[in-house]
């Protein structure tokens, strides 16, 4: 039996990770700003996509003509979101849990209850678990089934043989790829705020047509197709925490394993309302997602793991064999 993990936004921010309305804030008070950044940001929040649509805009536009005049609006926009992921990421390392690696008030209930999962996927790009979760002492955390946590298909980059300072940073390593023995795969779908292209910039899947920019990272594409092969088989149980079901190449992938037999656990404060408002092919995604639905917490996460023992003993119910 496969049991798997898929987080979004709504998982960091239990810890305090900002959502897109605040990384729009942020991005506004930064002193680099242009106005043409300033425009463009005021654009896309009326379009309603945010922050990752002036990224796009500033791709496409760069892609179209290329130059020092689309190169350099491009780079610096680039450099303002990684500061802002900079400035999120040092924020989760000054976290509490970083004196106690369980997440939390001993004992270590969030810990052990990640370290049950079969294999992590995501789709932030920010670094709290490997900040707060990958040398947490996986083994005892996991009663030793895994040595340690990590996204594999990675290379560690370093300025004259000496790493950067934790989480470090990466760009993905050339095919095949593999998933070592015993090391619990973290998958991030659409990259990281500390993973590089080769032309140095971020290597962020953002705005629409996520699907699309995927297909042109080998790693991510490989990272896609473990989550399509894993939720197809026909025993495979999948937790959802803090996702918006707003990703419709994620979606396809749900809907078509639920007809394999995917079974869903949904973790969100807004129960089911999110998949009854998110649209699949004109109709709402919790139609096509409905008989595949074997629980939910409305309950704060991780609340319900650390204190709430009546909602702890319901999200451990997703483990089968409890």
């Amino acid at each position: 039996m496969q049991t798997i993990l898929l987080t979004g936004a709504g998982f960091s921010r239990n810890w305090g990770g900002w959502l897109a309305d605040e990384t729009f804030e942020y991005l506004l008070g930064c002193a680099e700003l242009t106005p043409h950044h300033r425009t463009l940001l005021w654009k896309h929040r009326r379009l309603g996509s945010g922050f990752e649509g002036v990224l796009q805009e500033l791709r496409d536009e760069y892609m179209k003509s290329q130059g020092p005049h689309t190169a350099k609006p491009l780079q610096d926009f680039d450099k303002m979101l990684l500061g802002m992921f900079n400035t999120m990421n040092q924020g989760f390392s000054d976290l509490e849990p970083v004196k106690n690696p369980g997440l939390g008030p001993q004992p270590t209930f969030v810990r052990d209850f990640l370290a049950r999962f079969d294999a992590i996927f995501t789709l932030n790009q920010d670094t709290f678990l490997e900040q707060q979760y990958i040398n947490s002492g996986l083994l005892d955390g996991s009663q030793g089934k895994w040595f340690a946590c990590r996204s594999p298909g990675l290379l560690e980059e370093n300025i004259n043989g000496t790493n950067y300072a934790p989480p470090g940073i990466f760009r993905p390593a050339d095919p095949p790829y593999r998933i070592q023995d015993r090391v619990q795969p973290y998958f991030k779908l659409h990259g990281s705020s500390n993973w590089r292209a080769l032309n140095g910039l971020s290597l962020l899947i953002m705005a629409e047509n996520k699907g699309t920019q995927i297909d042109g990272v080998a790693l991510l594409d490989w990272y896609r197709t473990e989550m399509k092969n894993r939720l197809s088989k026909p025993d495979a149980r999948l937790m959802i925490i803090g996702y918006s079901f707003r990703d419709d190449h994620i979606n396809e992938i749900l809907v078509n394993a639920a007809q394999t037999g995917l079974k869903l656990f949904v973790v969100d404060p807004s129960g089911l309302r999110p998949l009854e408002e998110a649209k699949y092919r004109g109709h709402p995604l919790l139609d096509k997602l409905m008989d595949a639905i074997v629980g939910g917490s409305r309950r704060p996460f991780p609340t319900g793991i650390i204190s709430d023992n009546v909602e702890r003993a319901k999200l451990q119910r997703f483990f089968p064999w409890n």
